[in-house]
């Protein structure tokens, strides 16, 4: 591990001593990187983002950055800033002190506090509204405004909680983009919770997916999509079409299946479904469904019969098996 990447080994998390929800997970996250932790509600993101910013105690395990352990330090004490899904901004304050609070606490003159929030509210586009009260602001500026919050505390890491998760489409990828610049042109680790599987491939140089309280497998984004250890993982990635094969197990993602008349495999439509940029066809292969993914104007109509091709290239055998280290 480099000299600013983040390391959790073994942590176990019970929260408020209840059952636990992490369960001896161990996650690498190179310096200078973003990984994004997705998976389904329960599952123990934000439980580990807690942890590793010292707000949930652990069982057991141990944290390090930048080669120190950190898991005995206050959380003040960290060098983690968080953002979290709500911007959790102070009313009564205007955006620039807002920003500047960090370096309230630790005691920086106002002037010299004020200047260093402007360059850092200049940098997530929102240099503007430096005297103007929070409430009002969007739902994506308030955002930006907690991002530059986080960034006044020059952190070694940054940890985002759902930052997207309350927004609409269109300044949801705004931020995504603006988040990716700023970790991108600062070097800075950066660890991003999401649910959604789409934003996480756009989101991470690599992707942790955690379920039941365990990261189940962590790659680059196609990796995950394209070479999932289990059938798990495979179908949270969106590969439906797991077709057995002997004692293997293949999967085969919808967008790679073809329908042509010389398929060798034949079945019958029994759903279509529009989603804009492509139809999702699903055809009954003697009891066995198949999806693929074709263009709008090439949709069979529910009842065809039609021929399937699955190209060798873009079939992946499934471990029968995992053996990874950060399940161990």
């Amino acid at each position: 591990m480099s000299d600013h990447g983040l390391r959790c080994t073994e942590i176990a998390v019970s929260p408020g001593g209840g059952p636990p929800i992490l369960r001896g997970l161990s996650l690498d996250v190179p310096a200078g990187t973003r990984t994004v932790l997705v998976g389904p509600s329960g599952a123990g993101k934000t439980t580990l983002l807690r942890a590793i910013a010292g707000l949930e105690p652990l069982d057991g395990g141990r944290v390090q950055l930048g080669g120190r352990r950190i898991d005995g330090l206050a959380p003040h004490r960290r060098k983690i800033a968080v953002v979290f899904q709500e911007p959790r901004l102070l009313a009564h304050l205007d955006v620039l002190d807002n920003i500047a609070l960090p370096l309230r606490a630790a005691g920086m003159r106002k002037q010299e506090r004020r200047r260093v929030a402007a360059a850092h509210l200049e940098e997530v586009g929102l240099a503007a509204l430096a005297r103007r009260r929070v409430q009002g602001l969007s739902g994506g500026e308030q955002q930006r405004i907690a991002l530059a919050r986080a960034l006044t505390a020059a952190p070694q890491l940054l940890l985002l909680d759902e930052p997207l998760g309350a927004l609409d489409p269109n300044r949801r990828g705004a931020l995504r983009r603006l988040i990716c610049t700023i970790q991108r042109d600062r070097g800075l680790t950066t660890v991003v919770v999401t649910h959604d599987r789409n934003e996480a491939a756009e989101l991470g140089d690599h992707i942790a997916l955690m379920l039941e309280g365990r990261i189940v497998q962590h790659d680059e984004p196609r990796g995950l999509f394209e070479r999932p250890v289990s059938a798990a993982v495979a179908r949270f990635f969106g590969t439906t079409n797991l077709l057995p094969d002997g004692d293997a197990t293949l999967a085969i993602r919808p967008e790679h299946v073809v329908l042509a008349d010389e398929g060798e495999l034949r079945g019958r439509v029994i759903e279509t479904t529009y989603a804009g940029d492509h139809v999702r066809v699903i055809v009954d292969c003697d009891g066995r469904s198949i999806t693929a993914h074709v263009a709008p104007h090439e949709t069979p109509r529910v009842g065809d019969e039609v021929g399937i091709v699955l190209p060798g290239e873009r079939l992946w055998r499934v471990p029968p098996r995992v053996v990874d280290h950060e399940q161990r």
